[in-house]
């Protein structure tokens, strides 16, 4: 994120020298080809309407419902800009949703664990928004950091949890079965306009058959 602040803060200032370029080329190109003013006034208007028919595909201008009817009528999809996402908005705009709720629910569960269990019980986010929703939104209700193996969020480690007792966020239950000693499925986590893989059932895993930190290289993805 820092990569792309930091470009689009150097680029910021040839945007205007782009369009100034571009202007004269075209002005150049009208006077050449004796097309008329008017052609050229024509251009910039189908330049400009066809702009404002595409904007709200690319930037987040209108409300989420008026979005949505607008997407629809106007029958063009943004492309998906991650495999995995299905939903009713783009990602760009999907992603803005569903986060304090799934830590909301997050922390009830964490909360309502056994006192030895919760001093133990790691945060587990199967990808970074999950962990990064955690960190940013769980202090206010005093919750540890998350770990994830998703990306660079891989390089902070299992922190200091050795499996006994984890909340799994986004993980199938099928797989918590086959390396748990038990689990217990609670809350559901989903926002109508969040991303298809941000709808899921909170898993409790207790007693991860192999420790934490010894499976942990092996559990790192990026996509």
């Amino acid at each position: 994120m820092i990569a792309l602040k930091a470009k689009n803060y150097y680029l910021a200032p040839v945007y205007p020298v782009l369009f100034a370029a571009g202007g004269v080329w075209s002005e150049a190109f009208f006077e050449r080809f004796r097309v008329g003013r008017a052609a050229g006034f024509a251009y910039a208007a189908v330049l400009v309407i066809g702009g404002t028919l595409v904007l709200p595909l690319a930037l987040p201008v209108l409300p989420v419902e008026r979005f949505i009817a607008y997407q629809s009528w106007i029958g063009i999809e943004p492309p998906r800009t991650e495999v995995g996402h299905i939903g009713p908005l783009p990602q760009y705009f999907g992603d803005m949703f569903g986060w304090p709720e799934m830590v909301e629910k997050v922390a009830a569960v964490y909360n309502s664990l056994p006192d030895d269990e919760r001093s133990r019980a790691a945060i587990y986010g199967s990808n970074y928004g999950e962990a990064g929703a955690i960190d940013h939104f769980g202090p206010a209700y005093g919750l540890p950091k998350a770990i994830s193996p998703h990306q660079s969020y891989f390089m902070w480690g299992p922190r200091d949890y050795d499996g006994s007792v984890i909340i799994l966020l986004g993980s199938k239950l099928s797989d918590a079965e086959g390396k748990c000693d038990s689990v217990e499925e609670r809350e559901h986590v989903g926002h109508p306009y969040a991303m298809a893989e941000e709808h899921f059932n909170i898993i409790i895993c207790r007693g991860l058959k192999t420790p934490l930190p010894a499976i942990w290289n092996s559990l790192k993805h990026w996509n």
